[in-house]
């Protein structure tokens, strides 16, 4: 694993905070330029966000969700110092920096790739006539839509190019209320500190709802082919809202059940015709055979990166930087242990005491216990991966040590709400 070059520079086109943090020091001072929305700068006051890092020199406003503006900095960008690598910071990102790699002549998605990871509507099309399994789908543009392809069976009504699980919603049955319902929730999901305050179009998917053991596949991958996979088994929250509650990597699978996501996974990085990067694809297991939910294009959120490095020994991040920069890059085929994530839990309500962080902390094999709420904070049901509350992590020599570990460490922290 290399460094980026002291004379060269890595452009991030989304800010994010964590992979700021976990390359600090690792990478030159000064060697990494943001681009980000300047309502996104505002609303989350990031104008003084270079002094929190030593390795970000700047961060540059340019529109780059659902905009081009972000290609217009190319030559600004270049004047100075040339541009070893441009990686996507966030989910909405990955259109605009397949774009301005190409522009700069430097490996990425391909904007072909980029478009369908971005937008269901396309990854439907494009993972289908490459042979990759599907479940039943249509685009919907309201409630009348939805009602008529669930007719009175269990659907899933979803935003096709949100994030998060924003939006998202698992329906056992439909009729003209519950179409009326989920179209409005899903159609008025909102994140606003994620995007800017100008008019976006966003489009909508009703699909047959999938009944099986939920999975990621996490690669990294080379002019199109795969070099680094870790298979990841996830539990959901049950109720209409999809929230994972926790990930487990690598997952305990049998080597049929490996070779058929290797195979499903090899299909899908053709279909799309991606070339160089990371993705995040996430699977149901439906009889032998993995069906694809959806797929991304950047770093995997929900601290999987942290636990495939706690895990495999790596630092994906930084090797992510080596390979969007066509450097060498060095990976292993195996797992030194497993890790595991739970998030936390509460009552909705307002938080009136947390206890046992420190106590979940001292125990066999946990890595971090942390709570994102504090007295007086407002919880709220889970309706997306916003609402959770904390989360710990663990690792173990094997699945079961390691799931047993993470249980413990859940259940030693307590946050009582009114």
């Amino acid at each position: 694993m290399s460094t980026p070059a002291t004379d060269a520079q890595v452009v991030f086109v989304g800010y994010n905070a964590a992979y700021l943090r976990a390359i600090d020091g690792s990478v030159p001072s000064g060697s990494v330029v943001v681009i980000e929305e300047s309502d996104i700068i505002r609303k989350r006051r990031l104008q003084d966000a270079a002094a929190r890092f030593d390795c970000l020199d700047r961060i540059v406003p340019a529109g780059y969700q659902q905009s081009a503006e972000a290609l217009d900095l190319a030559a600004e960008l270049t004047a100075a110092r040339p541009v070893a690598a441009v990686v996507p910071g966030l989910e909405y990102a990955v259109p605009a920096t397949a774009a301005l790699a190409e522009k700069l002549g430097l490996p990425g998605a391909t904007e072909t790739a980029a478009q369908a990871l971005r937008d269901k509507v396309r990854l439907r099309e494009v993972s289908w006539a490459g042979g990759v399994r599907n479940p039943r789908w249509r685009e919907v543009h309201g409630p009348a839509d939805i009602l008529e392809f669930a007719g009175d069976g269990p659907v899933v009504v979803k935003p096709a190019n949100r994030q998060a699980s924003v939006g998202v919603q698992l329906l056992d049955s439909v009729d003209a209320v519950t179409a009326a319902q989920a179209w409005q929730r899903t159609s008025s999901a909102a994140e606003s500190e994620q995007v800017p305050d100008r008019q976006l179009a966003w489009r909508f998917l009703a699909e047959e709802r999938l009944r099986g053991p939920e999975y990621s596949v996490e690669a990294l991958v080379r002019q199109g082919e795969i070099i680094f996979e870790n298979v990841t088994a996830k539990i959901v929250v049950p109720g209409p809202y999809p929230v994972e509650l926790g990930h487990l990597l690598p997952a305990p699978l049998d080597q049929d059940t490996q070779a058929a996501f290797e195979t499903a996974m090899r299909s899908l990085v053709a279909a799309i015709g991606f070339r160089t990067g990371i993705l995040h694809a996430e699977w149901i297991l439906t009889g032998s055979s993995p069906t694809l939910v959806e797929c991304a294009g950047r770093c995997p959120g929900d601290y999987l990166i942290d636990l495939i490095d706690l895990a495999y020994g790596t630092r994906i991040r930084l090797t992510l930087i080596d390979l969007l920069a066509g450097r060498t890059v060095t990976l292993p085929r195996s797992a030194r242990q497993t890790s595991a994530i739970r998030f936390l839990a509460a009552e909705p309500g307002t938080v009136t005491e947390v206890a046992g962080v420190e106590t979940a902390q001292g125990l066999p094999g946990v890595q971090v216990a942390a709570v994102d709420v504090e007295v007086g904070q407002e919880v709220r049901p889970w309706a997306s991966s916003w609402d959770r509350a904390g989360h710990v992590i663990a690792t173990g020599p094997d699945a079961d040590t390691t799931r047993r570990r993470v249980l413990d460490a859940d259940a030693a922290i307590r946050i009582a709400t009114d």
